[in-house]
Protein backbone atom coordinates (compact mmCIF):
# COMPACT_ATOMS: atom_id res chain seq x y z
CA UNK A 1 0.00 0.00 0.00
CA UNK A 2 1.55 3.17 -0.97
CA UNK A 3 1.65 6.28 1.00
CA UNK A 4 -1.22 8.31 -1.07
CA UNK A 5 -3.71 5.42 -0.15
CA UNK A 6 -2.38 5.02 3.40
CA UNK A 7 -3.51 9.01 3.80
CA UNK A 8 -6.71 8.33 1.84
CA UNK A 9 -7.99 5.49 4.03
CA UNK A 10 -7.42 7.37 7.15
CA UNK A 11 -9.29 10.47 6.15
CA UNK A 12 -12.04 8.16 5.62
CA UNK A 13 -12.05 6.27 8.44
CA UNK A 14 -11.66 9.50 11.05
CA UNK A 15 -14.30 11.85 8.91
CA UNK A 16 -17.34 10.39 10.41
CA UNK A 17 -16.48 10.54 13.61
CA UNK A 18 -15.38 14.13 13.88
CA UNK A 19 -18.50 14.89 12.16
CA UNK A 20 -20.75 12.94 14.42
CA UNK A 21 -19.28 14.51 17.42
CA UNK A 22 -19.60 17.77 15.80
CA UNK A 23 -23.90 17.24 15.72
CA UNK A 24 -24.23 16.13 19.13
CA UNK A 25 -22.14 19.42 20.56
CA UNK A 26 -26.02 20.73 21.30
CA UNK A 27 -29.38 21.09 20.91
CA UNK A 28 -29.48 25.10 20.78
CA UNK A 29 -29.43 26.99 17.70
CA UNK A 30 -26.02 27.30 16.50
CA UNK A 31 -23.87 28.58 14.06
CA UNK A 32 -22.24 26.27 11.19
CA UNK A 33 -19.00 26.01 11.49
CA UNK A 34 -17.36 29.57 10.56
CA UNK A 35 -20.30 31.64 10.92
CA UNK A 36 -18.76 33.64 13.76
CA UNK A 37 -20.95 36.31 14.37
CA UNK A 38 -23.50 34.53 14.87
CA UNK A 39 -25.50 34.56 18.40
CA UNK A 40 -26.30 31.12 19.63
CA UNK A 41 -29.49 31.23 21.72
CA UNK A 42 -32.84 28.98 22.80
CA UNK A 43 -36.04 28.89 22.14
CA UNK A 44 -38.64 30.48 24.44
CA UNK A 45 -40.46 27.04 24.32
CA UNK A 46 -37.00 25.70 25.82
CA UNK A 47 -36.57 28.42 28.51
CA UNK A 48 -40.45 27.93 29.45
CA UNK A 49 -39.30 23.91 29.99
CA UNK A 50 -36.16 24.72 31.85
CA UNK A 51 -38.26 26.95 34.14
CA UNK A 52 -40.90 24.22 34.96
CA UNK A 53 -38.68 21.67 35.26
CA UNK A 54 -36.25 24.04 37.56
CA UNK A 55 -40.00 24.60 39.13
CA UNK A 56 -39.98 21.04 40.29
CA UNK A 57 -37.44 21.12 43.03
CA UNK A 58 -38.79 20.24 46.26
CA UNK A 59 -37.18 22.77 48.37
CA UNK A 60 -36.57 25.47 46.28
CA UNK A 61 -38.48 24.88 43.06
CA UNK A 62 -40.16 28.23 42.98
CA UNK A 63 -36.86 30.19 43.06
CA UNK A 64 -35.18 28.21 40.99
CA UNK A 65 -37.83 28.79 38.27
CA UNK A 66 -38.24 32.48 38.66
CA UNK A 67 -34.59 32.89 38.38
CA UNK A 68 -34.54 31.31 34.75
CA UNK A 69 -37.28 33.56 33.79
CA UNK A 70 -35.92 36.36 35.14
CA UNK A 71 -32.06 36.01 33.85
CA UNK A 72 -33.92 35.16 30.46
CA UNK A 73 -36.85 38.30 30.65
CA UNK A 74 -34.53 41.14 31.44
CA UNK A 75 -31.70 39.71 29.84
CA UNK A 76 -29.19 40.97 32.75
CA UNK A 77 -25.55 39.35 33.28
CA UNK A 78 -25.89 36.62 36.00
CA UNK A 79 -24.35 39.16 38.85
CA UNK A 80 -26.35 41.59 37.85
CA UNK A 81 -29.29 39.73 38.62
CA UNK A 82 -28.57 38.12 41.66
CA UNK A 83 -27.46 41.76 43.10
CA UNK A 84 -31.43 42.84 42.54
CA UNK A 85 -33.34 43.57 45.04
CA UNK A 86 -37.24 44.49 45.69
CA UNK A 87 -36.68 48.31 45.99
CA UNK A 88 -34.17 48.25 42.39
CA UNK A 89 -38.07 46.92 40.90
CA UNK A 90 -39.29 50.68 39.19
CA UNK A 91 -42.60 51.38 37.69
CA UNK A 92 -42.97 53.84 35.39
CA UNK A 93 -46.34 54.83 33.06
CA UNK A 94 -44.85 53.13 30.49
CA UNK A 95 -44.23 49.75 32.26
CA UNK A 96 -41.64 48.33 34.98
CA UNK A 97 -37.89 48.44 34.75
CA UNK A 98 -34.80 46.89 36.92
CA UNK A 99 -31.82 49.11 38.25
CA UNK A 100 -28.72 47.21 38.10
CA UNK A 101 -25.05 47.64 38.54
CA UNK A 102 -23.39 46.91 35.33
CA UNK A 103 -19.88 45.92 34.07
CA UNK A 104 -17.24 48.36 36.54
CA UNK A 105 -20.03 49.32 38.77
CA UNK A 106 -21.77 51.47 35.94
CA UNK A 107 -25.36 52.00 36.76
CA UNK A 108 -28.27 51.35 34.35
CA UNK A 109 -31.58 50.03 33.85
CA UNK A 110 -33.21 47.29 32.16
CA UNK A 111 -36.77 46.97 31.35
CA UNK A 112 -38.78 43.86 32.27
CA UNK A 113 -42.66 42.39 31.32
CA UNK A 114 -45.23 43.11 33.55
CA UNK A 115 -45.90 39.55 34.18
CA UNK A 116 -42.31 38.84 35.29
CA UNK A 117 -42.31 42.16 37.88
CA UNK A 118 -45.56 40.48 39.17
CA UNK A 119 -43.82 37.45 39.90
CA UNK A 120 -41.00 38.80 41.82
CA UNK A 121 -43.06 40.74 43.46
CA UNK A 122 -45.02 37.30 44.36
CA UNK A 123 -42.00 35.74 45.61
CA UNK A 124 -40.56 38.20 47.19
CA UNK A 125 -43.91 38.29 49.38
CA UNK A 126 -44.36 34.73 49.60
CA UNK A 127 -40.56 34.10 50.77
CA UNK A 128 -40.64 37.14 52.93
CA UNK A 129 -37.57 39.25 51.26
CA UNK A 130 -37.10 42.51 52.87
CA UNK A 131 -36.84 45.83 50.40
CA UNK A 132 -33.28 46.42 50.80
CA UNK A 133 -32.43 42.42 50.55
CA UNK A 134 -31.46 40.52 47.24
CA UNK A 135 -34.03 38.76 45.57
CA UNK A 136 -31.98 35.48 45.22
CA UNK A 137 -29.88 34.89 47.82
CA UNK A 138 -27.79 32.71 45.83
CA UNK A 139 -23.57 32.52 44.88
CA UNK A 140 -22.52 32.62 41.30
CA UNK A 141 -21.74 28.93 41.17
CA UNK A 142 -25.28 27.81 42.76
CA UNK A 143 -27.12 30.16 39.95
CA UNK A 144 -25.01 27.82 37.35
CA UNK A 145 -25.77 24.74 38.95
CA UNK A 146 -29.32 25.67 39.02
CA UNK A 147 -29.37 26.17 35.16
CA UNK A 148 -27.20 23.16 34.25
CA UNK A 149 -29.13 21.27 36.76
CA UNK A 150 -32.38 22.67 34.14
CA UNK A 151 -31.29 22.10 31.18
CA UNK A 152 -30.56 18.30 32.60
CA UNK A 153 -33.62 17.75 33.36
CA UNK A 154 -35.58 19.67 30.34
CA UNK A 155 -33.73 16.80 28.29
CA UNK A 156 -31.45 20.10 26.47
CA UNK A 157 -27.52 19.80 25.95
CA UNK A 158 -26.10 22.44 27.69
CA UNK A 159 -23.80 24.90 25.56
CA UNK A 160 -20.04 25.11 26.39
CA UNK A 161 -18.00 28.10 25.39
CA UNK A 162 -15.50 25.65 23.89
CA UNK A 163 -18.13 24.60 21.28
CA UNK A 164 -20.74 27.28 21.32
CA UNK A 165 -18.96 30.40 22.57
CA UNK A 166 -21.26 31.13 25.35
CA UNK A 167 -22.31 29.55 28.75
CA UNK A 168 -24.82 28.00 30.06
CA UNK A 169 -25.90 30.97 32.47
CA UNK A 170 -25.07 33.56 29.85
CA UNK A 171 -27.16 32.28 26.60
CA UNK A 172 -29.96 32.88 29.00
CA UNK A 173 -29.26 36.63 27.89
CA UNK A 174 -28.33 35.83 24.30
CA UNK A 175 -32.07 34.42 23.99
CA UNK A 176 -33.67 36.86 25.76
CA UNK A 177 -32.57 39.66 23.45
CA UNK A 178 -32.70 37.60 20.55
CA UNK A 179 -36.74 37.53 21.67
CA UNK A 180 -37.03 41.04 22.53
CA UNK A 181 -35.55 41.84 19.01
CA UNK A 182 -38.02 39.07 16.75
CA UNK A 183 -40.77 41.09 18.93
CA UNK A 184 -39.69 44.77 18.58
CA UNK A 185 -37.87 44.74 15.67
CA UNK A 186 -36.14 47.44 17.29
CA UNK A 187 -32.26 47.10 17.12
CA UNK A 188 -31.27 50.27 18.93
CA UNK A 189 -34.00 49.02 22.29
CA UNK A 190 -32.51 46.17 21.96
CA UNK A 191 -29.00 47.36 22.08
CA UNK A 192 -30.58 49.76 25.60
CA UNK A 193 -31.45 47.05 26.86
CA UNK A 194 -28.02 44.89 26.76
CA UNK A 195 -26.04 48.06 27.88
CA UNK A 196 -23.73 47.48 24.90
CA UNK A 197 -21.83 50.20 24.51
CA UNK A 198 -21.34 49.42 20.30
CA UNK A 199 -24.02 49.17 18.15
CA UNK A 200 -21.78 46.37 16.86
CA UNK A 201 -22.30 43.96 19.41
CA UNK A 202 -25.59 44.14 19.02
CA UNK A 203 -25.96 44.10 15.06
CA UNK A 204 -24.69 40.36 15.67
CA UNK A 205 -28.46 39.94 17.51
CA UNK A 206 -29.86 41.36 13.82
CA UNK A 207 -28.11 38.83 11.68
CA UNK A 208 -28.39 36.13 14.23
CA UNK A 209 -32.34 36.89 13.48
CA UNK A 210 -32.55 37.33 9.83
CA UNK A 211 -30.35 34.42 9.36
CA UNK A 212 -33.24 32.26 11.39
CA UNK A 213 -35.79 34.11 9.53
CA UNK A 214 -34.89 33.66 6.36
CA UNK A 215 -34.03 29.96 6.80
CA UNK A 216 -37.64 29.18 7.60
CA UNK A 217 -38.77 31.35 4.84
CA UNK A 218 -36.46 29.25 2.33
CA UNK A 219 -37.94 25.95 4.47
CA UNK A 220 -41.56 26.91 2.71
CA UNK A 221 -40.28 26.78 -0.75
CA UNK A 222 -41.48 24.04 -2.89
CA UNK A 223 -39.19 24.02 -6.50
CA UNK A 224 -42.13 21.40 -7.21
CA UNK A 225 -39.33 18.64 -8.92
Amino acid sequence: MNEDTRVALTVKAITPAIYNKSKQVSAIQRAEAGEADYVPHLSTDQIRLMASVAGQNKRHGKRNSVLIKFLFDSCLRVSEALSVRPCDLEESPSGWSVRVLGKGKQPGKAAISPSMASELHSYCYQQKILEDQPIFNVSRSQAFRIVTQSFHDAGIPRPSKKHDRVGGVHILRHSGAIERLRITGNPRATQSQLRHKSALMTLRYLKTLSADESLKIQQQVDLGL
